[in-house]
């Protein structure tokens, strides 16, 4: 069987988790995400409280869970009676505290279920004031003086208003919501300061119970520094919140504030203002030990401050979609980040797992040992702290065990004659041993069922693993897609096969030039190093349905704002999205060689709030030109300006030696024409009469290397990632196509079934529903 020869650079896609808690468009290789979660609320007694969910494609049923506050276990199913489509809404008569807590909305379709984030339901209310004495405040003038309102327990936090002498004070000065500060002190603001605390939810206020009383005077004489108000040691501030860190001394003359950080500088994002040091957009790396220093010309005093930076948690990285055998383990890991260290739980189609006898659960690491076939389904690593939760999610399957006839053995055992309990799992010194007989027994490992995402009206992305088997070495991979019609006299619709070679180590590919509201099938066929080939199983019924151009006119176009050369291989791009109150959930970013006419490289950019990218690998004294989109879950916007960028010169690049090639060549044998060719060169300048064709040779040369080097720059530089980033499309370069390995391949739909009918995929069931005839599709 004949093998074909390319010249392709492969682009992985990959898609992150955003960072909005609220709405969360995780594009899962499930193909289920959720577009809204539970939001958390606060809601008085006797309060009706409603919940809602949503989902980027229909659900067949939705139910809901309960778990109470200071609870780890959550409550039965709440079934929503004749409740499907995208949204689920749930109503809570809050009659009774116990309600509180966490609610989760469950979607199903059929067996696999998909679980929200929880959102929090908490008692609205707001304690009385407890404090129990006037505070006196003696300043010189001149001074800055805080006067801070001792507010009660209230959720949500309360509304704080002052007075001076019974009077309302309005445009105060205020700091983290309790602190009032009179800068510059006079005579004028000596008096009887105090505040009121309302909850506006609950409509209820207190007033505090005693005054905070200012006497400002004429001071003459020196005044050594002293506190004013005892500063606070510690600060709990939420990564990309603001604060400011209080400190308010007094003295005469006035005295001076210094702020130092011990064993670093002080954040570039910080500022002195007469309330302390004000920090905005709060980073883990700001965290540390502040020091804050008050002096005049013979004293001064000093205090420290302890600043703890928080985050909310986040799944950076779920579990992977896999496929396990029946009888062997399972093992499944998430990546998590957050402060505090967030707790871990597991949910498989919506349900938390326990830790039992097959089950063990390892923090960030799931085991199950053995697998069975209600293994199979969508996990979900779920991150909780005090600030919030988060979760990923991925589908895996189960391969049922292959039974030899007339028997029960593993096929991969009978041989061996393999006996027992076919569910234990051998942990000890013949795990190698297994491993090894079965790398010699087993020879073509197909590709597991590819999922798929759609694209655009007419393009879908198709994506597949494969099975982590010993086997013979996938050389390429081929996809394969199906058009399901009417029969037309009986006659059977044969496979279209993409026309390229895809390498062996790239697991995704778009697929063009298909026809909206039509339903497909998938499948991925490998070829080996023996040049034999294997299919998956067929992907599950996809309907590419067609979507309105109201929405990508509606998106944003950014403002592309600059590019700048970071090196000879890098180039930064920065952007602003001028219309933020636009729901997007990130970015495309084009570039390509200006002297190509090829494809634009594509590279997503996960975030609304995104400004700035660095696009790696590029080609050295190299014209790029870039544009960039936004995006939503279901529309692009128009393309914004293209601006132009050229990378720097290397700082070793050497001129290289001119050669005359054979274009398009291999390396190997451009290297040894070489040779031969400045031989017949110096053959042909023994002769003057000769000259003239040496010119010409020259001339072709100086072709070949420009056709050349215009190829070249379409093509390196499309296999990188940018940080977490990866560029997005496979594209075709130059192929040459010999005979094809998969002409044989069975045209036939029937004649691979996905086995599972159950399997998640991506079905939207408009298709279905026109005239496409769906009791005769097969």
């Amino acid at each position: 069987m004949g093998k074909l020869t390319f010249e392709v650079i492969g682009i992985f896609t990959m898609f992150l988790l955003s960072l909005d808690f609220n709405v969360s468009a995780h594009r899962q290789e499930s193909g289920i995400w959720f577009t809204r979660h539970p939001q958390p609320l606060e809601a008085p007694l006797y309060d009706e409280v409603d919940f809602e969910c949503s989902l980027n494609l229909e659900a067949e049923k939705f139910a809901w869970r309960h778990r109470a506050l200071n609870s780890k276990h959550w409550g039965p199913l709440i079934q929503m009676p004749n409740s499907r489509g995208n949204t689920s809404k749930l109503v809570v008569n809050f009659d009774n505290e116990s309600q509180a807590g966490d609610y989760r909305c469950i979607a199903f379709y059929a067996t696999r279920g998909l679980a929200s984030d929880p959102g929090r339901l908490k008692l609205a209310k707001i304690d009385k004031f407890t404090d129990k004495d006037d505070i006196e405040i003696r300043v010189p003038v001149g001074n800055n003086v805080p006067i801070t309102c001792p507010v009660p327990f209230s959720s949500p936090e309360p509304i704080v208003q002052f007075y001076k002498n019974k009077m309302l004070l309005k445009n105060v000065n205020l700091i983290n919501d309790k602190t009032m500060i009179i800068e510059n002190a006079q005579l004028s603001d000596s008096g009887n300061y105090d505040c009121t605390a309302d909850n506006y939810i609950v409509t209820e206020y207190h007033r505090s119970n005693y005054q905070t009383k200012l006497q400002v005077y004429t001071e003459k004489k020196n005044i050594n520094p002293f506190f004013i108000k005892q500063p606070q040691t510690e600060y709990k501030v939420l990564k990309n919140s603001n604060v400011i860190l209080e400190c308010f001394g007094a003295g005469y003359p006035v005295p001076k504030l210094s702020w130092s950080r011990l064993a670093g500088s002080l954040p570039q994002s910080s500022e002195y203002k007469p309330s302390g040091l004000s920090i905005t957009n709060v980073q883990p790396s700001d965290r540390g030990e502040y020091h804050c220093v008050w002096a005049n010309d013979n004293y001064n005093i000093k205090t420290s401050i302890i600043l703890e930076v928080v985050e909310p948690p986040r799944v950076v990285k779920g579990p992977k979609a896999s496929t396990f055998s029946e009888g062997g383990d399972l093992e499944l890991f998430c990546n998590v980040t957050g402060i505090p260290e967030p707790t871990i739980e597991w949910l498989i189609n919506g349900e938390t797992l326990e830790p039992s006898s097959t089950v063990e659960i390892r923090g960030s690491k799931l085991i199950i040992d053995p697998v069975e076939k209600i293994h199979a389904g969508i996990y979900q690593c779920v991150a909780s702290n005090e600030y919030g939760s988060h979760s990923g999610y991925n589908l895996s399957k189960v391969n049922a065990k292959q039974l030899m006839s007339g028997g029960s053995m593993n096929p991969h055992q009978g041989s061996h004659g393999a006996s027992g309990n076919p569910h234990k799992h051998n942990k000890g010194g013949n795990k190698k041993k297994n491993k090894e007989n079965h790398h010699q027994e087993t020879e073509l490992v197909p590709p597991n069922p590819p999922e798929v995402t759609r694209l655009s009206d007419v393009s879908v992305m198709v994506r597949w693993t494969v099975p982590e088997e010993t086997g013979l070495p996938i050389q390429f991979f081929k996809v394969q897609y199906l058009e399901l019609r009417p029969k037309a006299n009986n006659k059977q619709f044969k496979w279209n096969t993409a026309n390229m070679e895809i390498p062996n180590h790239i697991r995704s590919f778009e697929v063009t030039d298909l026809v909206p509201e039509r339903t497909y099938r998938f499948r991925i066929a490998a070829v080996y190093s023996n040049n034999d080939n294997q299919l998956s199983q067929n992907s599950e019924r996809f309907c590419l349905n067609r979507m309105s151009g109201s929405e990508t006119n509606k998106m944003p176009i950014p403002l592309l704002t600059n590019t700048e050369a970071l090196g000879p291989n890098r180039v930064l791009l920065i952007w602003q999205n001028p219309e933020k109150t636009v729901d997007i959930d990130g970015f495309y970013v084009y570039h390509r060689a200006s002297t190509s006419a090829g494809d634009y490289i594509k590279t997503t950019v996960e975030g609304k709030n995104s400004t700035n990218i660095t696009i790696s690998h590029l080609q050295s004294d190299t014209n790029y030109e870039f544009k960039i989109q936004s995006f939503s879950v279901n529309a692009a916007s128009e393309f914004s300006k293209i601006i132009r960028q050229k990378t720097l010169k290397a700082a070793t690049e050497q001129t290289p030696i001119q050669q005359i090639l054979p274009d398009g060549g291999p390396q190997s044998t451009r290297n040894r024409h070489n040779g031969t060719l400045y031989a017949i060169i110096g053959g042909t300048l023994g002769g003057v009469i000769l000259l003239g064709a040496l010119s010409a040779i020259v001339v072709i040369y100086k072709k070949s290397r420009i056709k050349q080097n215009r190829e070249s720059s379409q093509n390196e530089g499309k296999s990188i990632a940018n940080g977490l980033v990866m560029n997005g499309s496979v594209t075709d370069s130059k192929i040459n196509i010999t005979s094809n390995p998969l002409a044989v391949l069975d045209t036939s739909d029937s004649t691979i079934q996905p086995k599972v009918r159950n399997s998640i995929s991506v079905i939207l069931r408009s298709c279905e529903d026109g005239s496409q005839g769906s009791r005769q599709l097969h």
